[in-house]
Parts: structure tokens; C-alpha cells; sequence
């Protein structure tokens, strides 16, 4: 393989050259994986949240397939979208700063991302069926859309918080994105209840669902709100 001075690329080049050069893997041809690297290498060591976008977007679908491969995915009851942004946090929080070093290529990064959706597929599955055994009475057992991860907890028990609202409100990217947190963030509806409200923002459920998870894991990765809820 060729020298090439990654540092003085833009993260524009090295994001088209990283989608380019996976084209070229899965169709059985010679691709050169830095590109991807330094993507992840941007994200993580230099916590460049425009790399970490781009490794989502370049990376979900596959994600996606490994999640609806998964052997507890069809009884699970939950959205993929769900499991596709809770093993990209897993991943997140796994790999950090110092701990990259010990991964030399993008073949053991895409390996640990793998390993990260089995373990948020088994532990989801270990806790549903906990809380069956623990209260089967309890209608989030019942309903699995009514369910909150426990980041979801923190945030909507520190909402009315006026620095998370103002932080929040920075992040917030549009009208669908101001709706979810003003309608389920504060008011405490539930994704169907603003599908059937908002019909003018969301085609159905699943849209509200995707578009409020999205925003969750953009939240979590966010450094200062997190220094918020751990003194909330």
C-alpha cells in the first residue's frame, strides 16, 4: 500500500474513500481498510463528533443486518433501530481513548462492533425475561414500546433541570427532534400517542420511535451532559 499523510486529509475525502473502499470489500476486491480506520481514529481519540456521524452512517446498515440475524431479535419485540444505536454506544463507551491502541486495524474494531451487538442482544433478553419472573403484572413486560433504557431514565427523571433543557435544546436538529423532546421528554407521552398527535411530522410510530432514539444517542455521547446527570 501506498504512504499517504491521513493528517492532512479532510474528514470529507476520508469518509468518501472509507464508503468507497467497503464497496470494494463486499464486492470481492482489493480495498485498502485505512480509510475506515482513521475514521474510527478521528472519533475516538480525537472524540470528532462530524467522524462519529459518519461511522454511523457508513456502518448502520450493517449493524442493522447483524441485529435482525440475531437469534433473540425476532422474539425480542423491540425496534432494530433500538439495538443499532445501544450497540454503537456499547462500542462507545468499550473503546476508549487509551484502549484504541490496542485494536491495529479495522477488522478487530468491526469485530468488537459485532460482539457489542450480541452482548446488548443477550442482556436485553436477560432482562425482559427477569422482569417477567420479578412482577409479571408490570405492563412495561407487556407493551415492549412503553420500555425506557436507563439513560433514557436519567434523562427524562432531569429534564425539568433549566441547564439539561438549555443543552439539550442546543442538540435538538429539527421540528421532529423539538416534538420528542417537549411532548415525551416533559409532557411523558409515549411514541404512539405523539404518532397519533403529530401526524403532520411522523408517517407512524416507527418514525417517532427512530427519530427519538437518534437523538438519545446523540445525547449520550455528549460529554457535558453527562457531567449533568452524574451530579443530578
Amino acid at each position: 500500500m501506498t504512504n499517504i499523510n491521513f493528517q492532512e486529509l479532510s474528514l470529507s475525502s476520508i469518509s468518501h474513500r472509507c464508503a468507497r473502499e467497503s464497496d470494494r470489500f463486499f464486492n470481492r476486491q482489493d480495498h485498502d481498510p485505512r480509510f475506515c480506520y482513521e475514521l474510527f481514529r478521528r472519533a475516538i481519540l480525537l472524540k470528532n463528533e462530524l467522524a462519529w456521524n459518519r461511522i454511523y452512517g457508513q456502518y448502520e446498515r450493517l449493524v442493522r443486518h447483524w441485529v435482525e440475524r440475531h437469534a433473540a431479535f425476532p422474539t425480542s419485540g423491540e425496534e432494530v433501530q433500538f439495538f443499532i444505536n445501544r450497540a454503537f454506544e456499547k462500542m462507545w463507551v468499550g473503546i476508549t481513548p487509551k484502549k484504541f491502541e490496542d485494536f491495529d486495524d479495522l477488522k478487530s474494531i468491526l469485530r468488537y462492533l459485532q460482539m457489542c451487538v450480541h452482548s446488548v442482544m443477550v442482556d436485553f433478553v436477560r432482562q425482559k425475561e427477569y422482569k417477567k419472573i420479578v412482577d409479571p403484572l408490570d405492563a412495561q413486560s407487556l407493551n415492549p414500546h412503553s420500555q425506557e433504557s436507563d439513560a433514557e431514565d436519567e434523562v427524562t427523571r432531569t429534564m425539568m433541570g433549566q441547564a439539561l433543557l438549555d443543552l439539550i435544546d442546543e442538540y435538538v436538529q429539527d421540528e421532529q427532534e423539538a416534538c420528542i423532546v417537549e411532548n415525551m421528554f416533559i409532557y411523558g407521552l409515549k411514541s404512539r400517542e405523539v404518532a397519533n398527535q403529530f401526524q403532520n411530522l411522523f408517517s407512524d410510530v416507527s418514525e417517532v420511535y427512530r427519530v427519538k432514539e437518534n437523538l438519545l444517542a446523540r445525547l449520550r455521547r455528549n460529554d457535558d451532559l453527562q457531567q449533568i446527570l452524574r451530579n443530578a
